[in-house]
């Protein structure tokens, strides 16, 4: 999946780099929890191979898929507004290789570098609006009567 909010498109290449020299690579294999929706946030990944579902807790007691994420997207945002805790839950469908970043030490490198800080708060504010857009859409499918999803 291309789109704006891919890191390659989301990102100029200076301020691409400096953000992937603070990552670590990490993997996960397909079925494990990265993070549970309500828990602290404090780090956040950009899928380099695999999917991985994003999940809301329902009414009726279980988790929801409500979007599905794969290579350039950014998983997780949480960590960048308080209070700072997860507002979805995610899960690997498939095994997942991807880069690893420590929120605090991003934080600190834009509050350092403005302009760094500031192309980072755009991406995941154009990261939040989409994913709260899908979001809304996929409730809709599930729990609202038929066609009540479709936007003027």
């Amino acid at each position: 999946m291309t789109s704006t909010t891919t890191l390659p498109i989301a990102m100029p290449a200076q301020h691409r780099e400096r953000l992937l020299r603070l990552a670590r690579e990490v993997s996960f294999p397909s079925g494990a929890r990265l993070f549970e929706e309500g828990r602290p946030a404090d780090r956040f990944w950009i899928i380099r191979t695999g999917t991985v579902v994003l999940d809301i807790r329902v009414p009726d007691g279980r988790n929801a898929v409500v979007e599905s994420l794969g290579h350039g997207e950014l998983l997780g945002w949480s960590w960048h507004f308080p209070p700072y805790q997860w507002h979805l839950g995610a899960e690997a469908l498939s095994p997942v290789r991807a880069w690893e970043f420590d929120a605090k030490t991003v934080l600190t490198v834009g509050a350092e570098h403005p302009e760094f800080g500031r192309v980072v708060a755009t991406w995941v504010g154009q990261v939040v609006a989409d994913r709260l857009q899908k979001t809304r859409i996929r409730l809709l499918d599930l729990y609202a009567p038929h066609g009540s999803g479709i936007l003027p």
